[in-house]
Formats: C-alpha cells, structure tokens, sequence
C-alpha cells in the first residue's frame, strides 16, 4: 500500500518539531500498519496560514492521481494553521478514498463525523 507523507517546519523549538523528525514520525507509523512505498513532501519556511504551498500542493495532486492509501502527517499545526483549513483539507482528502492520519494528534475518521450536518445547522436558531 502507498502513503503520501507531507511535513512543514514548524516555529517551535526542539528537534521534535524538524522536518526530518516529522518525517521519521511519519515514515515508522506508516510502516507500522503496513505501508511499503512512501512518498514525502516537504515545505521548508513556508507559513501555515496559507494553503498556497508547492509541497502542500504536490502532495494533493498525488493523491488526486488515485492509487494511494493514507495521508500521514506529524500533527494538525503541520497541515494549516487554521482549524477551518485543516477540516476542509481533511474533509477533501478523505472524500478521495484516502485515509488521514495526524500522528501526534489523533483525529477521528472519518472527519465527517464532527461536521454538523446542513439539516442541523439550518435548524439551529441564535437569540
């Protein structure tokens, strides 16, 4: 099985949060629930707050391609910054068959299951 494993430099201090930690992180979860071909993209001092970054990209084009099992990451901070963007990425991937996994920080699978349905949102009313 293939995963496409992504990894940003992070702003915290501490070897844990390098590129190459991340990416050791990533590459012994994968191989622990048995992927064998691993493909890794990398952003290096480009911020979270946007999603306009080329191994962000790369990474989604792969997926889009198809034959790939799981998306792995170190933890949610890696994908975006912002919890909107790092739910609708997941959201999107998963929508394409992949699996989402944040090593270091557990997210249920599938995303929808914390997404409040449209039936339920368009009920809810503010006082």
């Amino acid at each position: 099985m293939t995963a496409v494993v992504y990894a940003r430099q992070l702003n915290a201090a501490g070897d844990t949060f390098s590129v190459e930690a991340q990416i050791t992180q990533c590459k012994d979860y994968a191989l622990q629930i048995g992927c064998r071909e691993l493909e890794v993209f990398v952003d290096e001092g480009i911020t979270g707050w946007t999603l306009d970054r080329p191994g962000l990209q790369g990474a989604l084009a792969r997926l889009q391609a198809g034959d790939v099992g799981y998306f792995i990451f170190s933890d949610l901070e890696c994908l975006a910054k912002r919890l909107r963007d790092q739910m609708l990425l997941i959201k999107t991937i998963e929508e394409l068959g992949v699996r989402v996994v944040s090593v270091r920080t557990p997210i249920p699978y599938p995303v929808s299951l914390i997404c409040l349905p449209q039936e339920y949102v368009s009920s809810c009313k503010i006082n």
